[in-house]
């Protein structure tokens, strides 16, 4: 971690060789020279679809061996976007010409009230308004912490999140993201706008 810049509220530190040392964390397992004990979430997007998990014990527990058949196997070829987050910090790892880049962007105190650039969060609806079904037309039951959830159009994806039909009781859509936002002003026109995003936290209401 390098070139460190900041916005209220926050720090955010470049990645450069780290980005490779993330990578080699969820696709190998190994540990050298990370924050393992600072994220709870991974969320990657990759070009032949969306793989969730979760860390145990210092290992990340991925979809794609719950639901393969949902989840692609994460590798530096098919990898667009990872993100690793928990309470406080997100690691954000993206795919460019050159290869890979990233950042760290972690809390950096706590906020004044009645500051106009506090951060704010907003919990956004995740897609899922029922269990899925396999090949066979037969329920899939959660697997290993994982359910597969879907929608009346066959979307699917496999959340990292335990639930049961009385969760999408009425056409509910239980499953939530929460995002944090940090603002920057204006200097000479007062405007508060968003300078940056982050993922906090995955639940279930």
């Amino acid at each position: 971690m390098n070139e460190q810049d900041r916005i209220k509220f926050c720090t955010i530190d470049k990645l450069e060789q780290a980005c490779h040392e993330y990578l080699k964390w969820v696709i190998d397992g190994t540990e050298d020279n990370v924050s393992a004990t600072k994220v709870k979430w991974l969320l990657a997007h990759c070009h032949d679809g969306v793989t969730w998990g979760f860390l145990e014990h210092g290992s990340w527990v991925l979809s794609s061996g719950a639901f393969p058949e949902v989840s692609p196997v994460i590798s530096k070829n098919n990898l667009l976007e990872l993100r690793l987050f928990g309470e406080d910090r997100e690691i954000l790892i993206w795919r460019t010409d050159a290869g890979f880049a990233g950042r760290c962007l972690v809390d950096n105190g706590e906020p004044d009230k009645d500051n106009p650039c506090r951060p704010d969060t907003e919990k956004r609806i995740l897609l899922g308004d029922r269990m899925a079904f396999d090949a066979d037309q037969k329920r899939q039951n959660p697997v290993n912490g994982f359910t597969c959830v879907g929608t009346a159009r066959g979307l699917r994806q496999a959340v990292p999140v335990v639930c049961s039909e009385e969760d999408f009781a009425g056409g509910r859509w239980p499953l939530r993201l929460e995002v944090k936002h940090y603002f920057e002003q204006d200097k000479k026109t007062g405007v508060v706008r968003v300078a940056v995003s982050r993922l906090v936290n995955l639940s279930k209401v």
